[in-house]
């Protein structure tokens, strides 16, 4: 039997514990830190549109003069994804 050590992406505490499984068959996991703004994550994620950091990726990337179609197809995500991306921080 082999243990993980389970941190928090977001505050780096051990205090984790297990939340059930997402639709895709992956084990979430909760921070019971109480000063962690981080409430649920993966430790996987199978879609890349979901990973932690691709938010900040496209607008890197759509600022540098890259397009909605040109940026989701190197990341290979959806192009709506990016479309939304981009609206949420234009409102």
């Amino acid at each position: 039997m082999v243990l993980i050590a389970v941190k928090c992406p977001n505050c780096e505490s051990t205090k984790v514990g297990k939340y059930g499984f997402s639709k895709n068959g992956q084990q979430r996991y909760k921070c019971k830190n109480s000063e962690c703004t981080t409430s649920i994550f993966q430790l996987e994620y199978k879609y890349n549109a979901c990973k932690p950091g691709v938010e900040a990726d496209i607008l890197r990337r759509v600022v540098n003069g890259g397009g909605i179609r040109d940026t989701a197809r190197s990341m290979k995500i959806s192009k709506y994804k990016v479309s939304d991306t981009l609206k949420k921080q234009h409102p």
